[in-house]
């Protein structure tokens, strides 16, 4: 017998919202159990996206917009990489926010040329 998995993959749709999350706490003093909870599910959704939009910002033709989607990847990277203990939560939450956007647009995008590439074969 099989059951539902724990923990299944988030949508689009759930990224979408804890970016929106993120942005309204981030107006306030996201502190707390919650905040870090928003701050933990946004860094997992950067982990997951970060080499499928680094995929997509390298077949870019455009080179100014190849070296703009890498850095996007790259400061969302920088982003898990780093220790924020110190730093302004709120700044942090907004960064993990739009970096989370923006790593969305380009798998999206990324998504998208692969499947118009195999439709285009068949």
């Amino acid at each position: 017998m099989t059951g539902a998995p724990e923990n299944p993959p988030p949508t689009w749709h759930d990224m979408g919202r804890d970016v929106d999350l993120a942005l309204a706490l981030a107006q306030g003093r996201p502190t707390g159990p919650a905040a870090d909870e928003v701050r933990r599910r946004l860094r997992s959704y950067l982990t997951l996206l970060a080499d499928p939009a680094e995929a997509h910002a390298r077949s870019l033709a455009d080179s100014h917009a190849r070296d703009l989607a890498s850095a996007t990847v790259d400061h969302a990277r920088a982003l898990l990489r780093d220790d924020h203990s110190a730093a302004d939560p709120a700044a942090l939450l907004r960064s993990l926010a739009k970096s989370t956007r923006y790593l969305m647009r380009y798998a999206a995008r990324g998504h998208q040329q692969s499947r118009n590439r195999d439709h285009a074969g068949h």
